[in-house]
């Protein structure tokens, strides 16, 4: 006999489509189902990463129902065209579109925004290349205020950001890497703040991952800009001292790099607060892209699977996971709940590699918190 099964946030219960033991039952718990509002599966343009059914795959064990994909393709999602392209997945998880806010991402000639939010752009992205060009970035931001559409940024100083493949810290000269600085974001986030401001364009920053980032996005708040923020699930379980064995473990080649442990603790703090929402940032990548040196193998990681585990694991606090996974990502993106996902928050639980997946950054860490099923709305 199946058992009913309580649903999050309520007295009510709903059948599972599983069967449990008697103890699973009585600590699972149904959640709306989570949103990646930094999903780059790599299609078109990069079969070797992964193929529609490998994401579904990955989001449906992650408790994923809508991924907003990453502009940053091949071709570039700029126009209503490449658009149309985007790909479906098996349901109940739908891949949504984020549009590139210039054309290429070469950070020059807008896009035409208008026409991408008629075909369907659910929002606008630079696609984690930091439009460098102050004077260009606030007229994309002009023009998405026009056509209602949330706007993606990763924060960064664009020179600042092509230096160093690690944090810029003692462990980076003793480990012999080229250190990437933490003012880079914080130059990228005073930036987007001040922008914000102007305009009075919806901006999320996503990768955030310093504590001083993370300040300035809590006084952004309290001055009542629109402006919210989210971090990697990742970067609330690892920081920088994950590299300090020695292994060079290309699997921690991100960009932007793991930080110090004070960040990392500033950011779980902000993620139980509201302050920061959280990501799966789920980058696959091929085998032979992570086969290098540490410094020439391509940054990324898979997230989707790990994503609920990370969060729950580090914050200890399901109503801040549900937040952060669901609800934020949701309204920013006006979507309804598309799915619920059944969960046991108290179960361990070991990141492996997934056959037909790309390494995930946290396999080998025990975490805490079980997708057991994902069920349509």
């Amino acid at each position: 006999m199946r058992a009913e099964v309580r649903v999050f946030g309520s007295e009510a219960t709903r059948p599972t489509a599983v069967v449990l033991s008697p103890q699973v039952a009585a600590r699972a718990v149904w959640v709306p189902a989570f949103v990646d509002l930094v999903c780059d599966p790599g299609f078109p343009g990069f079969p070797a990463r992964e193929t529609p059914a490998s994401l579904a795959d990955a989001a449906t064990a992650g408790g994923f129902c809508e991924l907003l994909a990453c502009p940053h393709v091949d071709p570039v999602v700029d126009t209503p065209e490449h658009l149309s392209r985007t790909e479906p997945l098996r349901p109940p998880v739908r891949l949504l579109a984020a549009a590139a806010l210039t054309v290429g991402l070469r950070g020059v000639e807008l896009t035409e925004v208008g026409l991408l939010r008629q075909a369907g752009a659910r929002a606008l992205s630079d696609g984690r290349v930091p439009v460098a060009d102050s004077l260009v970035l606030r007229n994309a931001l002009e023009y998405a205020r026009e056509f209602r559409l949330p706007v993606l940024l990763r924060p960064a100083d664009a020179a600042l950001d092509a230096v160093g493949v690690i944090h810029d810290s003692p462990l980076a000269a003793r480990l012999g890497l080229r250190g990437n600085p933490a003012a880079t974001e914080e130059i990228g986030v005073a930036r987007a703040i001040a922008l914000c401001r102007a305009t009075g364009a919806t901006v999320h920053l996503t990768h955030l991952g310093t504590a001083r980032a993370v300040e300035q996005v809590v006084a952004a708040q309290r001055e009542g800009l629109p402006l919210t923020a989210s971090t990697p699930a990742r970067n609330l379980v690892l920081d920088e001292l994950a590299l300090d064995d020695g292994r060079y473990d290309a699997r921690l080649r991100l960009h932007p790099p793991l930080r110090g442990r004070a960040d990392r603790a500033a950011l779980v703090d902000a993620v139980r607060a509201g302050v920061l929402w959280v990501c799966a940032d789920h980058q696959p990548r091929a085998p032979e892209e992570k086969d290098h040196e540490f410094e020439r193998a391509v940054p990324g990681s898979a997230g989707l699977r790990s994503a609920f585990a990370a969060c729950l694991h580090a914050t200890r606090d399901l109503g801040a996971t549900v937040r952060a996974l669901s609800e934020g990502p949701r309204s920013l993106l006006g979507l309804p709940v598309g799915g619920w996902a059944l969960v046991d928050p108290e179960a361990p639980w070991v990141p492996v590699p997934a056959r037909g997946q790309a390494p995930d950054a946290l396999e080998g860490h025990e975490l805490r918190g079980v997708v057991l099923d994902l069920a349509a709305g």
